[in-house]
């Protein structure tokens, strides 16, 4: 069960109408975080924060170990395996310049392998 799913059908800007919606416990540790709508863009060490779907409210965080089909392992003290299709994710959006640059040029590089 998804109650946001209808209003998120309406609008463009789906970040921001999650974290308007989402419990506010949730919504302020999301600050500095972005709502990954296309799940091909993530990577191993991605730092994400999985937000139920069905309550809104955080689930778990962690770094992204391995990434399947229809799962996500991420490593949080354990190694745990999610549903893509149950959360909302949030990426962390680094600070370091190098590594968003760095991320830029994998970007590019997967493109151009594939």
């Amino acid at each position: 069960m998804e109650p946001l799913q209808s209003i998120l059908n309406l609008y463009q800007d789906k970040e921001s109408i999650l974290k308007h919606y989402l419990p506010s416990t949730s919504a302020k540790y999301l600050d500095n975080h972005e709502y990954v709508y296309d799940l091909d863009t993530l990577f191993l060490n991605d730092r994400l924060v999985f937000i139920k779907k069905s309550t809104g409210k955080i689930y778990k965080k962690g770094v992204i170990i391995k990434l399947t089909e229809d799962k996500i392992t991420i490593k949080n003290g354990t190694n745990i395996s999610l549903p893509k299709n149950e959360y909302y994710l949030f990426r962390y959006l680094k600070k370091n310049g190098s590594k968003k640059q760095n991320r830029k040029f994998y970007e590019e590089l997967l493109k151009s392998l594939g």
